[in-house]
């Protein structure tokens, strides 16, 4: 399994982001080593906003509505933040509070892939580092 944070889906979903052919290629390598994609509602909330404010609105939707049907598959898997695991980003985001620029959501996200056992992350984002919880970026 490999946690697939907003970075990934927006760098795959706009090709004239600066990250869009390195995320391509890390995807179609991901994808032929049969890694399961997990992500959760949050970056998933998170994606949609920013791709509905920088490409045209058929073309958000497209994306977007493909990642749901991979999820409807069974391919990919979609997790629904609980209330337990907000308040544990929440106590992540006071453990941090000397770093204010990791975003709450990539909060949640560690508390998810700390709880399924997930150390590989398809982001860019050095946040994931800065935690010291043993999180490897990909690509």
């Amino acid at each position: 399994m490999i946690f697939v944070d907003t970075w990934a889906w927006v760098a795959l979903a706009d090709r004239r982001d600066a990250y869009h052919k390195k995320a391509a290629a890390a995807h179609q390598q991901l994808r032929s080593q049969q890694r399961v994609y997990v992500t959760s509602d949050f970056v998933a909330g998170e994606t949609i906003t920013y791709l509905y404010g920088a490409l045209p609105a058929a073309a958000a939707e497209s994306f977007v509505e493909a990642v749901l049907s991979a999820v409807n598959k069974g391919t990919y898997r979609l997790v629904h933040l609980s209330p337990q695991q907000f308040d544990s980003a929440w106590q992540l985001r006071k453990k941090y509070r000397d770093k204010p620029d990791i975003s709450f959501v990539d909060l949640t996200s560690m508390v998810v892939m700390r709880e399924l056992g997930i150390s590989d992350v398809f982001t860019g984002d050095d946040h994931f580092r800065h935690v010291g919880m043993g999180f490897q970026l990909v690509p």
